[in-house]
């Protein structure tokens, strides 16, 4: 890639990382200068700007991050290692240009992934790029490139295609604002990554072509010597630039562990009236995240003290209902004029569905009795876990009356009962009857005997 003298300041500043964020809809937004743009968080994939962000355009050495990427990946599975020797093949010049960006590793020279890894990142070496692909798929360049353009649709670039390595130019090469900001974030997953895009200066040894390999970060973003352009908030990633994509910047800020990427495509190269040169893909950034900055701030949304509902309790001890409540603090990156009081709110207790259960005692602070969401601009956000404010016990009475009612709605239970009271009634029918008959014989012994008397007989005369 085309290199230039100096580079501008850019000024990416932070959003705090929250369980979601809302779109930029009730703030002006910024008019930057490129063909297209992007500004993501890394964490959430919420968008705060974008511009054109779906138009495919030339990436040119941001196809880098891909590359390498797909090394880290590698080296992950333990296909390859960080310390493998790796040495130049008689074709890894095969694509190039004279004039690209070179560290003039030559066909022949060997030397450690991780050096080829600094060669790529730290000063956009293009022939390190062939090196890393024929390295990763044992010789094959065409293959790791089909690696590439398969590895991007899995993380859900829709615009996105490679024919080369390293990003000069080819007709059939291209990417948008999205899909960069997409492998950007795939890429600053792993700490050796963010290593190497972070590092200003970098001394490789000797090989065995070459004396030791000074290194200079072609972002000077990050290079406090450059204090035309210096700026100790932003972070890598990688710049890019042929004629026809024009200035390109993928970068990030780490503010309270919360990562935003900043994309710009295709910006222009102004020459200044007083001499030198304005890389509009530093300027426009800075401004881009300037807006950010003052336009957006983090607003507690809801808050574990607010008391949403009452919860019906059956069988409690001294209560029959316990109050509902966020089961965490939840704040929001919203636009600075965004009232958050003014978010329709919507909760479900699972209890309270139909064809749920009740909810019954005993009941522990913290168990979760259902949900909140909130509405903004027509879009849902959520949910957010409803937990009980308190604990409640069981009643053991209630608990009581409860096992015998349960007991007798079986219908084992219910038949048994039955059974029982019909041998009983038998039982006692036939009790009735016999001493009925006993009466009855009685009565007829008790009535002849008057009758013998009456008559006179005497049995002992």
């Amino acid at each position: 890639m085309k290199k230039y003298k100096f580079f501008s300041l850019i000024l990416i500043i932070c959003a705090l990382f929250s369980i979601f964020s809302l779109p930029a809809a009730a703030i002006d937004q910024p008019i930057v200068e490129a063909r297209a743009a992007i500004l993501v968080n890394a964490d959430s994939g919420e968008v705060y700007y974008e511009m054109n962000a779906d138009t495919p355009l030339p990436p040119a050495s941001i196809t880098k991050v891909m590359t390498a990427l797909l090394a880290l990946e590698a080296i992950e599975r333990g296909d390859i290692s960080l310390d493998d020797m790796v040495t130049a093949s008689n074709t890894s010049h095969n694509d190039l240009t004279l004039d690209g960006s070179s560290q003039n590793i030559v066909p022949g020279e060997t030397m450690s992934l991780e050096g080829l890894l600094y060669c790529m990142l730290v000063s956009s070496a293009n022939e390190a790029c062939n090196i890393i692909g024929e390295h990763v798929t044992g010789g094959s360049i065409s293959a790791f490139i089909k690696l590439m353009n398969t590895r991007a649709a899995e993380l859900g670039c829709t615009n996105t295609h490679f024919v080369n390595a390293h990003g000069l130019p080819a007709e059939e090469q291209y990417s948008t604002a999205r899909d960069i900001s997409l492998i950007s974030a795939a890429a600053l997953k792993y700490p050796l990554f963010v290593e190497i895009v972070n590092t200003v200066y970098k001394e490789l040894p000797a090989t065995n072509k070459a004396d030791s390999r000074y290194l200079m970060n072609t972002n000077y973003l990050i290079n406090p010597d450059r204090t035309q352009y210096y700026y100790s908030e932003a972070r890598g990633i990688k710049t890019g630039s042929t004629q026809a994509a024009g200035q390109c910047l993928t970068s990030y800020i780490v503010k309270d562990d919360i990562t935003v990427i900043s994309v710009l495509l295709g910006c222009d190269l102004v020459e200044l009236d007083g001499g030198g040169t304005e890389v509009k893909s530093f300027t426009q950034t800075k401004k881009l995240m300037q807006w950010f900055l003052n336009s957006y701030s983090m607003k507690t949304i809801i808050s574990t003290k607010d008391l949403i509902c009452e919860v019906p309790v059956d069988m409690a001890e001294g209560t029959d209902s316990v109050v509902a409540r966020p089961a965490e603090d939840v704040a929001m990156l919203l636009p600075s004029d965004i009232d958050p009081t003014t978010f329709e709110r919507s909760h479900i207790i699972y209890s309270q569905q139909e064809g749920s259960s009740p909810l019954v005692a005993p009941v522990n602070a913290g168990d979760k009795v259902g949900e909140i969401s909130f509405v903004y601009n027509g879009q849902t956000y959520g949910p957010i876990p409803l937990v009980a404010n308190t604990s409640v016990a069981l009643s053991k009475l209630a608990h009581f009356k409860s096992e015998v009612s349960n007991t007798l709605d079986k219908t084992w239970v219910k038949w048994t009962i039955i059974g029982l009271i019909i041998v009983i009634v038998i039982y006692i029918a036939l009790i009735i009857r016999y001493n009925a008959i006993r009466r009855r014989r009685r009565k007829a012994a008790h009535e002849a005997a008057k009758r013998k008397q009456a008559s006179g007989s005497n049995p002992f005369k």
